[in-house]
């Protein structure tokens, strides 16, 4: 057919369906929108932003366009997209891996971040097939917008991927950790302090208690633990102070809406010189002190309940329970209540440190371990990333790398962390 007769007949098909929608109660004209055809100008819009997202995220998959998403009619179509821009790196410890695992991570991270923008997106166009009839196009986008999903679906599954792997080789090879580790440390420090306006109470000074065979101090601890039981809506108490002796104490709570929590996590720093923990859950109903330090544990596990270490603490946060219990309208009876079905542990078994400095970050994996599990595990076939190791050089590669991505520093600007995956 010459171009000129297969405009005319365009040219009228527009006039035809154009004559036929006015009858709707939505006034709006019909348009061209390829690939997917004649659409309604309301429905144009979300197609229009449809296609500038699906440009956007060419820069992370090159192969990705509307036309190749139209293709797209097995699961194992919208994958390729994936497979085919991240395929396997090479192993650790090589250096290579650090740098590719990096690079995708960031890569997948922002491709995800753009993805999400879908969804508004898609709800602006459904909502908009509710004003006219049915089109022959819609079901195109519809089409686009499935797989769109599934493209969001296999890219957060490969970061997540990623992301378990380098965490397993940082835990793996500590000694390339702590090379990594002390050249970040290094390069901070002979900057501007990058906390400053951005993290309340943390400095460099701070910060640089994460770096090799630091011991961790109070206002690093105090961070995550108010961030982390924040996004978990677990109620916590910080700076506790504890006069055993006179059986006084004090502490600054948090969350303090019942409706939000059903436990409370206690990090406790002796003297300046030892972290450990205390642990109240009102579902399961137990009260456990943790305390990575062996020595202590061991000694005092197998004593009569009343020669144990920490039997007034375990005391004051029985009371403490009591209190709680009270305001959670769930009244708790733990004084002179032998008939209690609540078990009260002055010395849980935990993962043990080796050194006398890693106490402050077995604290806050204590504190990690009981927000996934409720519960501390042990041994290696805790899933990737949260087992307790020897050496947890690599637990304090990803906090640093957390506390830094919270102020918000912009890629690139450390070096040094490219390489240890932390931007």
């Amino acid at each position: 057919m010459p171009d000129r007769t297969r405009t005319t007949v365009r040219s009228r098909s527009l006039q035809i369906l154009e004559s036929f929608l006015q009858k709707t109660k939505h006034h709006c004209k019909v348009t061209e929108c390829p690939p997917f055809g004649l659409t309604r100008t309301c429905r144009a819009v979300s197609i229009l932003q449809l296609q500038h997202l699906v440009n956007d995220c060419q820069l992370s998959l090159p192969a990705l366009n509307l036309a190749s998403l139209l293709a797209a009619t097995k699961v194992e179509d919208v994958k390729d997209f994936i497979e085919q821009c991240f395929p396997a790196s090479a192993s650790a410890p090589e250096e290579v891996f650090y740098v590719n695992s990096e690079a995708y991570i960031k890569s997948l991270r922002e491709l995800s971040t753009k993805l999400l923008t879908a969804y508004p997106i898609f709800t602006e166009f459904t909502f908009s097939l509710r004003r006219h009839e049915y089109l022959p196009s819609d079901g195109l986008v519809l089409k686009v917008f499935g797989n769109l999903h599934l493209l969001l679906e296999f890219a957060n599954t490969e970061r997540t991927l990623i992301e378990q792997t380098l965490l397993k080789a940082l835990d793996d090879y500590p000694e390339k950790t702590e090379a990594r580790l002390r050249k970040m440390m290094a390069e901070i420090r002979q900057v501007q302090d990058p906390f400053e306006g951005r993290l309340p109470h943390v400095t460099i000074a701070n910060f640089s208690t994460l770096g090799v065979g630091r011991w961790v101090d109070d206002e690093i601890v105090n961070y995550f633990v108010s961030k982390w039981c924040h996004r978990k809506f677990v109620f916590i108490c910080q700076e506790w102070h504890i006069d055993c002796g006179s059986r006084k104490s004090s502490f600054e709570m948090k969350s303090l809406n019942t409706s939000d929590w059903d436990s409370v996590f206690i990090p406790i720093n002796k003297n300046q010189v030892h972290w450990y923990s205390a642990y109240i859950d009102f579902c399961l109903k137990r009260i456990e002190i943790f305390d990575s330090l062996e020595t202590t544990c061991v000694k005092n596990r197998d004593k009569p309940l009343s020669l144990q270490k920490n039997m007034k603490l375990m005391l004051v946060l029985m009371w403490l329970a009591e209190v709680l219990g009270r305001l959670r309208g769930e009244p708790v009876v733990l004084k002179n209540n032998p008939e209690t079905d609540w078990v009260c542990e002055p010395h849980s078994l935990v993962p043990f440190q080796p050194n006398s400095y890693d106490c402050g970050v077995h604290c806050l994996w204590q504190l990690q371990h009981l927000l996934q599990f409720r519960r501390i595990k042990h041994g290696s076939a805790v899933e990737l990333g949260l087992a307790f190791t020897d050496n947890m050089v690599g637990k304090r590669v990803r906090l640093a790398g957390e506390l830094l991505r919270d102020c918000g520093l912009e890629d690139g600007q450390w070096p040094a962390l490219s390489s240890l995956g932390l931007q």
